[in-house]
């Protein structure tokens, strides 16, 4: 029999989860190779999204979250991918209010501890 995953635990994940992908989504400054290396054929396919190495609890939490409605997943993202406070990313993100957004928010949450 399998333990019901507890609400501190799903977020502690989704912290993780966030972590992970603003990692991948902010940009690194400078390039990592040189003009020489670019044009070279050995490397063109170095920094495809297909390259990009995801621990199975990142890809698991994605999976279940592609399941979810729109607005729940832009909550999600707002929560825990980007920076800033949640009434920022709120509005950045489409919804109409910070209130808004808190509701698609604990919606998400419920939903994916429904799913664990």
């Amino acid at each position: 029999m399998e333990q019901q995953i507890t609400i501190k635990e799903l977020r502690k994940n989704l912290k993780m989860w966030g972590r992970f992908w603003r990692s991948k989504e902010t940009i690194q400054g400078f390039a990592t190779t040189s003009i020489n290396e670019r044009s070279d054929q050995t490397f063109s396919n170095r920094n495809h999204s297909e390259n990009i190495f995801v621990p199975h609890m990142i890809e698991a939490l994605t999976h279940k979250m592609s399941q979810l409605r729109p607005e729940c997943i832009r909550a999600l993202r707002a929560r825990y991918i980007h920076e800033a406070p949640l009434k920022e990313a709120a509005i950045l993100l489409g919804f109409e209010s910070k209130r808004s957004a808190e509701f698609w928010l604990v919606k998400a949450e419920r939903e994916m501890l429904s799913q664990m």
